[in-house]
């Protein structure tokens, strides 16, 4: 038994079959992220180490050299660069692409550790940076407001965390406005007079702005631990601060430095519309749904600014609203090769109820991906979503072939359901063959290395498992449609839907004698089955009448297509009869215009 039989005799359960993948399909759709591109993922990583007040000599000799010593013997590394500059060292690694970045970063990091003594003290620790492009934020915020130093402060203590505590949302970047530093200008020759220095100043001020434990107490069963806190609180006690001198005594700070409450030196600027403005920059988690974590943001935007009306905040671009705009038009463009390939279905068969089944196979095929899209970790992208609009018409063409040799058979005299079942029979073979090899074309291409395997990955799967949900349709969904809805007239009148050749079911032969009560059941449900025929046909009637009206219109148009088709096939005859004679020179021909296509 072929799965065409199993499907025709059990309507129901192959009902329910393709009902539960229609459920999973658009419940993995309900879950796909959303995205404008394939999760691209570069290998390469940099290693980043400031050292201040270092000349780049010195930074090439005592930081880069060691680094790249250090992580030189880590496995897929294909090269190896450092930059040395002012207070700055920068080494790049590049991997081997399909080379776990994860495990590279655990290693490197490994490695760091292990020559962290090697380097200066006075070095920063090395930072350990990856080239990510999903990290880049999804969208740009500006504050704008009076005083900039408080416009700051509250982007960074209130409006940063609101944005981090949105689900999908890993981190929120302030950027512009001041930033408060407390100064301290010595006075260089007040100093030397005294005999001190600036490392005099400088341990004198780490002591006292320092943190220490103070030992534990107990209080019954609990103890309680103590720190002395000495952090400041105010620039007089900064101030206040007490330097010894070398011949006794000590002096304040004061005394011998200016220390002025200012700020920081500003290395850029941010403006919206022309005025200086604080910008918020939300980076969402990996592998989330980028326009539903931007819907979510803008909840927040608009709680945010209920709560600050005296503050202006501004969404000044988001990555959604362009990729919103991509995915749709792609899928807009997958709708419109839907609907132009059930037209060109009519044009060809000159009726509707064909292309009506065959294009059932469309959406089942396409929500069917779906599912494996979520299994398989793709997100939908518009370039998964081109594979379905590249696969579109060959979602079709299985379809086709089966309810072709279907009715080839309905032409020969076979009854319907023998005629589905053995027709589907029939093409199951070369039908399979032929989806293989598209799939054998496209599926490739997700084994491709570099940036370009990465982009078109999501593309192959996309067409491979639309083509696969189109077989199934094809073999299971196609032929329980044709055997249930495409009766013709003569096949109700004589009986022969159900015909079998062993006879074992025929809805011609004598019934039983039935009991009263079956009796009275049977005629209530033909009285039933009469109302509803009367009813179905008196709120059919003018569907029937449309129908007659658009037939009449669309006639000559399909008149005309006919009277094309005939002329070309015929000429097209004309022609293969001459390739046929001349078999030489279509051979010379044909060798010829391959070599004009490897020149030009």
């Amino acid at each position: 038994m072929n799965l065409a039989a199993f499907t025709t005799q059990r309507p129901v359960a192959a009902s329910m079959l393709f009902l539960a993948i229609i459920m999973l399909g658009l419940a993995s759709l309900a879950r796909l992220p959303v995205d404008l591109l394939p999760d691209i993922s570069f290998p390469r990583l940099v290693v980043y180490t400031a050292y201040r007040d270092a000349g780049p000599r010195e930074i090439e000799e005592r930081i880069s050299t060691p680094i790249e010593q250090a992580v030189s013997t880590v496995g897929g590394l294909r090269r190896l660069s450092s930059v040395s500059r002012d207070g700055v060292s920068v080494v790049t690694l590049e991997f081997l692409w399909g080379t776990k970045m994860d495990f590279a970063a655990l290693q490197i990091r490994e490695k760091l550790d292990q020559i962290r003594w090697q380097l200066p003290q006075q070095a920063d620790r090395p930072t350990l940076l990856r080239q990510d492009p999903r990290e880049q934020p999804i969208m740009t915020l500006a504050v704008t407001g009076e005083d900039l130093y408080r416009l700051r402060e509250l982007s960074r203590q209130v409006f940063k965390r609101r944005l981090e505590q949105i689900e999908g949302i890993a981190l929120a970047t302030v950027t512009g406005g001041f930033e408060r530093e407390i100064q301290v200008e010595v006075n260089m020759t007040r100093l030397a007079a005294l005999g001190l220095n600036l490392a005099t100043v400088e341990s004198a001020l780490k002591t006292a702005s320092d943190n220490r434990p103070g030992g534990t107490i107990r209080k019954g069963q609990f103890r309680y631990g103590l720190r002395t806190l000495g952090e400041f609180t105010t620039v007089t006690e900064i101030g206040a601060v007490a330097i010894s001198l070398p011949k006794g005594g000590a002096v304040t700070l004061r005394e011998v430095a200016a220390i002025t409450d200012g700020f920081r030196e500003r290395t850029g600027v941010t403006r919206y519309n022309g005025k200086e403005a604080i910008g918020l920059l939300p980076t969402k988690e990996s592998g989330t749904n980028t326009v539903a974590v931007t819907r979510r943001v803008f909840e927040v935007i608009e709680q945010l600014r209920r709560e600050y009306p005296q503050v202006t905040l501004a969404v000044v671009e988001s990555q959604a609203g362009f990729i919103e705009s991509a995915i749709g038009q792609v899928e807009q463009e997958l709708i419109a090769g839907g609907i132009l390939a059930f037209f060109v279905l009519v044009l060809f068969l000159r009726d509707v109820r064909t292309p009506l089944i065959i294009a059932v196979a469309m959406p089942v095929s396409v929500i069917a991906a779906f599912a494996f899209f979520y299994f398989f970790g793709i997100n939908l992208n518009i370039i998964s979503l081109g594979g379905l609009a590249l696969g579109i018409g060959m979602l079709m063409d299985n379809s086709i072939v089966v309810l072709e040799n279907i009715f080839r058979l309905r032409d020969e005299g076979h009854a319907l359901l023998p005629a589905t079942i053995e027709g589907t029979g029939e093409v199951i073979a070369p039908v399979t063959a032929s989806t293989l090899t598209n799939i054998a074309v496209f599926l490739p291409l997700a084994y491709v290395h570099g940036i370009a395997g990465q982009l078109f990955r999501d593309q192959s799967f996309a067409i491979a498992f639309a083509l696969m949900a189109s077989l199934l349709v094809a073999f299971a969904l196609l032929p329980m449609l044709v055997s249930r809805f495409y009766l013709r007239k003569r096949d109700l009148e004589s009986g022969r839907m159900g015909e079998r050749e062993n006879g074992s079911f025929s809805p011609s032969a004598p019934p039983l004698s039935p009991s009263p009560s079956l009796s009275i059941v049977r005629t209530v449900k033909i009285f039933l089955q009469g109302l509803f025929s009367y009813w179905k046909n008196l709120l059919a009637a003018p569907f029937r009448w449309l129908k007659r009206v658009i037939a009449k219109a669309v006639a000559p148009l399909l008149d005309g297509f006919d009277r094309g088709y005939k002329a070309f096939a015929a000429y097209y005859e004309k022609i293969l009869e001459k390739a046929l004679e001349n078999p030489r020179s279509v051979l010379a021909m044909t060798c010829g215009a391959f070599l004009l296509s490897l020149i030009y």
